[in-house]
């Protein structure tokens, strides 16, 4: 579910019953002072590319049921997301490979990755039109 809180900006999007933001605008506040708004936005960009290959990697696995390397695809999604402040796709990404380690292939999430996925994607295009 996504939700727009009325005291905040902030898209956010609930993983395991926890809301997580969509973006943390502080820490990319912080990566647009330190590098300035262009730089920022090509390394959005690329943090959306990588994002998106781990998520494609992560589905080819499960298509062939290899769940290991599921769980390491899972584990390299979650990475890029946390570095960038993708923090409810970073939470996803982490109970996907916490539920591969447990035993488990973690393709219950598939339906809710592909809405954060989208929605991380669309949240990064409006901070700059805002």
């Amino acid at each position: 579910m996504v939700e727009q809180h009325p005291s905040n900006t902030t898209l956010t999007m609930e993983i395991a019953g926890t809301p997580h933001a969509l973006v943390d605008q502080e820490r990319l506040s912080i990566l647009a002072e330190a590098l300035g708004e262009q730089k920022l936005t090509e390394l959005l960009a690329e943090a959306l590319r990588s994002a998106a290959e781990s998520a494609r990697d992560l589905r080819r696995h499960w298509g062939v049921g290899d769940s290991f390397q599921a769980g390491r695809a899972a584990h390299r999604l979650t990475g890029v997301a946390a570095n960038f402040g993708f923090t409810a796709l970073a939470a996803l990404a982490g109970a996907i490979e916490r539920d591969c380690l447990s035993g488990g292939d973690g393709r219950t999430h598939s339906p809710l990755l592909d809405r954060v996925e989208a929605a991380t994607a669309d949240a990064c295009g409006n901070i700059h039109r805002n």
